[in-house]
């Protein structure tokens, strides 16, 4: 049933459609005000006949109701989606909204246009608008901007508030595809050595991501019995982050005091939960590493935070991922390397694979990629280059073919 207010002349018809699955009540409301010198019947009549239409429009979804405004409306979408976005996701598109909202949260939703998103995006690009470097945004950034109202927008349409998602006719800067940073084959050479003489948990760490490819979240999530070493697997089960939270407080192995919590979560995709092969050396590796793990938990005693995690804490508490990006930024410094990140040790394990011949199926498997084109189009020149080193094997064997009937 329909509820009726009169309010300064005009009525106010609010319709009731059930709760949602936060236990808010969804309502719709219309404002009808009569024509000047209507008689009190005639009011009556018009206003029972607007009632009765407006509640079959809401209850058949054909009410579109775009007066909330799209500050008020995100605040609801972040509300109902906290406990489906990763905690990094959640905390980044807070603060995507705080430029978003200052540009376009005035403004009602039924009345955003197109225009009003590039006039945003534009402004943007100006100098000053990043406020670490007072430079403009990065493209792949306003990009981040965009999609995050394109989505909002996406849910505002479906739920009957807008008559179409102006995010889709908004054009944003196109992203500039980034050079990827990896090692060559020479300097993943001069990387393992270095770490011979690196103590054994950044040795392992640092191999391990070089050996494997896994992200550097994915390596922190590891416990043991992800690790098969009679079957030489290592399952990738889980991935750990930092999520900036002021209420938190979490100190790493620097002594570096955090304003946050360690998250730990599902991998990032469902291909990204996959089972790595290894050989014998990673292997050996891992029973070294165990045998040291196992006697820092000893020798910490009662101090020791019960854990299977592989890579913690001196006393077993769980590693912040960055610990591992500080480490090697110092090694890096100490034994004169090129510049590198646990990351790009990723994308060097996945080059290093494509120049070996190895197929683009079974990279992008062990990589965790969604599917082989993610693999494709990252990293296209890999692949480019190794299909010119294989034109050339093929030139050499006909060519040696030819000499051979010719001689």
């Amino acid at each position: 049933m329909a509820t009726i207010r009169e309010r300064n002349g005009a009525y106010q018809i609010r319709v009731s459609l059930g709760y949602n699955m936060q236990g808010r009540q969804i309502t719709k409301t219309k404002t009808w005000k009569p024509a000047p010198g209507a008689t009190f019947k005639q009011i009556k009549k018009e206003l029972e006949r607007q009632e009765v239409l407006f509640e079959d429009q809401c209850r058949s979804g054909l009410f579109i109701d775009g007066n909330i405004r799209f500050a008020d409306y995100a605040a609801s979408w972040m509300e109902i989606n906290e406990n489906n976005l990763a905690p990094s996701t959640f905390i980044r598109y807070k603060v995507l909204l705080n430029r978003i909202n200052a540009a376009i949260g005035h403004i009602k939703l039924n009345d955003i246009q197109s225009h009003h998103l590039q006039e945003f995006y534009k402004n943007l690009a100006e100098n000053g608008i990043n406020k670490r470097s007072g430079k403009t945004l990065s493209e792949k950034t306003i990009v981040h901007h965009h999609r995050l109202i394109g989505v909002i927008l996406k849910e505002a349409y479906k739920q009957g508030y807008v008559l179409r998602n102006v995010a889709s006719l908004a054009t944003p800067p196109k992203a500039k595809q980034k050079e990827i940073a990896y090692l060559d084959e020479q300097d993943a050479v001069r990387l393992c050595n270095a770490l011979s003489a690196a103590p054994v948990k950044w040795r392992t760490a640092l191999l391990l991501l070089l050996y494997t490819g896994m992200r550097r979240g994915e390596l922190v999530g590891l416990e043991w019995g992800d690790i098969d070493l009679d079957e030489r697997v290592i399952s990738i089960r889980r991935t750990v982050q930092y999520a900036t939270l002021p209420k938190y407080e979490y100190v790493d192995d620097n002594g570096i005091q955090h304003k946050g919590r360690i998250i730990e979560k599902e991998p990032k995709t469902k291909s990204s939960s996959r089972c790595i092969v290894v050989d014998d050396g990673v292997v050996d590796l891992l029973r070294e590493y165990r045998k040291w793990w196992l006697q820092q938990k000893l020798s910490n005693g009662d101090r020791w935070i019960n854990t299977e995690k592989l890579f913690i804490q001196e006393n077993g508490g769980v590693m912040h991922p960055d610990s591992i990006t500080y480490y090697t930024a110092k090694f890096i410094k100490k034994h004169n390397l090129p510049l590198f990140t646990p990351h790009s040790l990723r994308h060097t394990n996945i080059s290093l694979m494509i120049a070996a011949g190895v197929d683009i199926k079974t990279v992008s498997s062990r990589a965790g990629h969604a599917n082989v084109s993610t693999t494709g189009n990252i990293y296209a020149h890999q692949i480019q280059s190794a299909n010119a080193r294989a034109a050339e094997k093929i030139g050499d064997i006909f060519n040696y073919q030819r000499r051979e009937k010719q001689a």
